[in-house]
């Protein structure tokens, strides 16, 4: 047997069995399959980027109603200081207008006499401190 009659029986069975297609296709296939696995990759990544996404989304939301909790309370907190403010104010005023004498006409401190308008004036102030305050 000579190389000829080799190669040509080896083309004639290759070539009606698909062999030689086979071989040539090979090369295809693999950079198809290569192709799709990077696809698969490229989509879990995504999928998972997504998955962060939303969950940071979940996290900002938490976090813009923990600081908005935290205003009110600070507000109210400010609110309870003021009026803790105010009453300590008021019961200074009380003692400085205390009368020890028996007949409150002579007054001991002298300035009591305008109690009234001692704590009007403190009322004004108060009022302006809370208008300035709001705004």
């Amino acid at each position: 047997m000579n190389w000829t009659t080799i190669i040509t029986t080896l083309l004639t069975l290759l070539i009606p069995t698909g062999g030689l297609v086979a071989i040539f296709t090979m090369a295809e296939k693999k950079s198809s399959m290569m192709l799709e696995n990077a696809k698969a990759l490229a989509e879990s990544y995504k999928q998972l980027a997504e998955e962060y996404q939303a969950r940071e989304k979940e996290t900002q939301e938490l976090l813009r109603a923990k600081e908005m909790e935290l205003l009110g309370q600070i507000k109210m907190n400010s609110g309870l200081r003021h009026s803790l403010d105010d009453a300590h104010t008021e019961c200074a005023v009380a003692k400085l207008m205390y009368c020890k004498n028996s007949k409150c006409i002579e007054r001991d401190p002298p300035f009591g006499k305008d109690a009234n308008l001692v704590v009007k004036e403190m009322e004004a102030k108060t009022q302006k401190r809370y208008n300035h305050k709001d705004q």
